[in-house]
């Protein structure tokens, strides 16, 4: 679980970040799962763009992905989602120190 503060400081770093992984109109498909979750392992901090048509309810929606990827959503703004995960790898400059 995420402090306040992490979040707010994930959520400025992703400002930046460009949109890695789009959901489309099929939804949340096994290939967009291994693709958020390929993504989480190699940048720890994600963007996941959403087509208009793929949900109605976004909050929903991200609360799914993070189930399904074992991840925290940082935020939802608009059409995107902000994702982050702790990863496993090898000599990988963390964006949080625990």
């Amino acid at each position: 679980m995420l402090k306040p503060q992490e979040r707010a400081f994930l959520s400025g770093l992703s400002t930046n970040l460009k949109d890695l992984v789009f959901i489309g109109k099929e939804g949340l498909t096994p290939n967009v799962i291994k693709q958020i979750n390929d993504n989480l392992f190699a940048h720890e901090l994600i963007k996941v763009k959403v087509q208009k048509s793929a949900a109605d309810d976004l909050n929903g929606l991200a609360g799914q992905v993070a189930t399904e990827c074992m991840c925290e959503v940082v935020c939802v703004r608009g059409s995107k989602i902000v994702l982050y995960k702790v990863t496993e790898k090898p000599k990988f400059k963390h964006l949080l120190h625990a």
